[in-house]
């Protein structure tokens, strides 16, 4: 389909605006299939040149939708090493989505930002391919996600991956497309009825009005988790905006028992958590580290914990050093404790991303403070990684940083 795609795409992206819904939910499954089987490249051309500037919103919601899947399923680093090919087209388009006039399509357009911004080479790669005058709006959108997460973009949960805003009462048709490749092997499938069920029945406990429901909702992600991972992994993103808006909400029960159960599905999902962790780190550190409720704050900790466990930390490095940052109480001293934890673990096999992103933090927190503990922890960790190395790096910081770094290293000998 490779030489095809770009006038199907074209075609495809004007029936997700069609006012008859089965006809939108069969041209997004054809849409998702492509970026699951066609060669990447075609079709990063094809959804740039097919949706992104049209003035129907759903067909600009549509594209950023399945470009964002593309952008994950090409990966940050080859997208940001990609040259003109790929970033030069790329970049100033999910820049533009960032901005859009449609919740939906800057949702998307955001996140893929925040997906890219973990590579040290992302901000080059923004001065490469956008005009002075656009970078300064794109460096605070991309400080905002960073810093607060996705949580606060004014998106209805329920179309936070996709799900299309349904035009219509028309009772759903059975599976019009089977999204499994025809092959040898017997893996799990789910037809695009089926998915839309799922996120429908999924969207209705976890934004029923009353809470008792709500911590229902809870529970079938923790069953269906255990029970049937593919179903969760399939639709993750919107499982965990659902389970994110729970940790925000007011109700400290529900918030509790969500933060319970989450070491429970952490544990399954492993890895496929990469993918969220830019969401539902935000949810959990922002409202709970602080919490002065205590088995809300130990519930919080043992989440934090299961990701450190369960995921490969260089994808939790950035999101905690950012946080490190920006919070204050026992949030910050707690977050600067998780990144000594994970300069531990991988530092001796990364360690330009311990410069790029740990040294950075090191350097501001010697700034303004000196006597936590937290901090002469996360010192001590980068010394036994680094060693004099520590010290050769900090000649290009200000005098009072490198005397405070001394002195902290020679206590510590």
């Amino acid at each position: 389909m490779d030489c095809e795609l770009e006038e199907t795409v074209k075609l495809l992206l004007k029936k997700a605006g069609d006012s008859n819904s089965f006809i939108r939910q069969d041209a997004d499954a054809a849409l998702d299939s492509m970026v699951q089987h066609c060669t990447p490249s075609h079709c990063l051309h094809a959804l740039l040149a097919g949706g992104l500037n049209d003035r129907n919103k759903a067909v600009r919601n549509c594209a950023a939708q399945h470009l964002a899947d593309l952008v994950t399923k090409i990966g940050a680093a080859r997208i940001v090493s990609g040259g003109k090919d790929i970033a030069g087209h790329l970049i100033p388009a999910i820049c533009k989505l960032a901005q859009d006039a449609s919740p939906e399509a800057r949702f998307f357009g955001r996140q893929m930002l925040l997906f890219l911004s973990a590579e040290p080479k992302f901000n080059k790669v923004l001065d490469n391919n956008l005009a002075t005058r656009e970078l300064a709006a794109i460096r605070k959108i991309v400080n905002t996600v960073m810093t607060k997460g996705l949580n606060n973009e004014p998106i209805d949960p329920r179309s936070a991956r996709g799900r299309r805003p349904q035009m219509g009462n028309e009772t759903q048709r059975g599976p019009t497309l089977n999204r499994e490749p025809v092959n040898k092997t017997n893996r799990w499938t789910q037809t695009v009825a089926d998915k839309n069920q799922y996120i429908e029945q999924l969207s209705g406990l976890m934004g029923s009005k009353d809470f008792k429901v709500r911590i229902q909702g809870i529970n079938q992600i923790v069953a269906d988790s255990q029970n049937n991972p593919k179903v969760i992994i399939s639709n993750i993103h919107v499982v965990f905006d659902a389970i994110s808006a729970r940790l925000t909400e007011s109700n400290s029960k529900v918030n509790l028992h969500a933060l319970m159960v989450l070491p429970e599905i952490i544990c399954v999902l492993e890895e496929n958590m990469a993918q969220v962790v830019n969401t539902l780190v935000p949810a959990i550190v922002d409202n709970h580290l602080n919490s002065k409720n205590n088995p809300i704050y130990c519930a919080a900790v043992r989440a934090i914990d299961a990701l450190i466990s369960n995921l490969d930390n260089t994808h939790l490095l950035q999101i905690f050093c950012n946080k490190a940052k920006f919070l204050n109480g026992k949030a910050k001293a707690d977050l600067i404790d998780k990144v000594a934890a994970i300069v531990t673990n991988i530092g001796n096999r990364k360690p330009q991303m311990m410069k790029q992103r740990v040294l950075p933090l090191l350097w501001h927190l010697l700034g303004i403070s000196t006597h936590s503990s937290s901090i002469h922890n996360l010192c001590n960790a980068l010394y036994n990684d680094m060693g004099s190395e520590l010290t050769e790096c900090a000649m290009s910081q200000p005098l009072k940083i490198r005397q405070t770094l001394n002195k902290i290293l020679s206590s510590l000998q």
